[in-house]
């Protein structure tokens, strides 16, 4: 019989899938109801989710494989290249939400700007590194860890720039959204960091991926809903 845990994260991950992809599609479909001084930020912020997606498809993918498969050392491999592509969909959705700030507020590629996309170039870099085991049956600590800092600083990093001029302008809605990111990262942190020493962290990651869908949703709102 399955883990009750597994089988409602599973139930979970495969919900979020479809929202995500749902949020994505209705994204493409209201390009029109953007408004023409938005478009660029638009575009942005729907290539950050479809990279986010792809990397989700990758990762939920190879979750459902290892599920419902019984052949336990190719699961490590199937495992394993989910996680990449789960984070490398992440260090992208961090770059392209970074450009798509940087536009909405007409800021310059400036300093800051270019050492955020830099830690995204450093954190893809670091994926290829061997000593990432991704196909091992499991990550050394340290490894764990340092292939997750890149994608922390760019999110508490963006998080806090869009609260910032979101809430000199008075847009509300990006507010939220540099809330929702910020506050996402008290419970994948702990996941991340200390789910294999206590598995029933792992719980946290829903709550986690419901507020990346408040993340979503909002985007979606703020720029692809038609006005009245």
């Amino acid at each position: 019989m399955a883990d009750p845990q597994v089988m409602m994260e599973m139930t979970f991950s495969v919900i979020y899938l479809i929202y995500i992809c749902v949020i994505v599609i209705l994204m493409s479909k209201n390009m029109k109801n953007v408004n023409q001084k938005e478009i660029a930020t638009a575009k942005r912020i729907r290539l950050a989710f479809s990279a986010l997606l792809i990397g989700d498809l990758g990762h939920v993918g190879a979750r459902l494989i290892d599920f419902f498969s019984v052949e336990v050392e190719m699961n490590y491999v199937i495992l394993g290249i989910g996680s990449l592509f789960e984070m490398v969909g992440l260090i992208f959705l961090f770059m392209l939400f970074t450009d798509a700030w940087r536009v909405q507020f007409d800021h310059q590629k400036n300093l800051l700007f270019k050492v955020l996309i830099g830690i995204g170039i450093v954190g893809l870099i670091i994926f290829v590194f061997p000593q990432n085991q991704w196909t091992a049956q499991s990550t050394p600590y340290e490894w764990l860890v340092i292939r997750n800092i890149p994608w922390l600083i760019q999110g508490v990093a963006l998080s806090i720039l869009i609260y910032r001029d979101a809430k000199a302008v008075g847009d509300k809605q990006l507010v939220r959204i540099g809330i929702y990111i910020f506050i996402s990262y008290f419970f994948y942190m702990p996941v991340i960091f200390f789910g294999e020493l206590a598995p029933m962290l792992g719980m946290l990651m829903i709550i986690g991926t419901i507020v990346f869908m408040l993340w979503q949703y909002t985007s979606y709102s703020r720029f692809f809903k038609k006005r009245e």
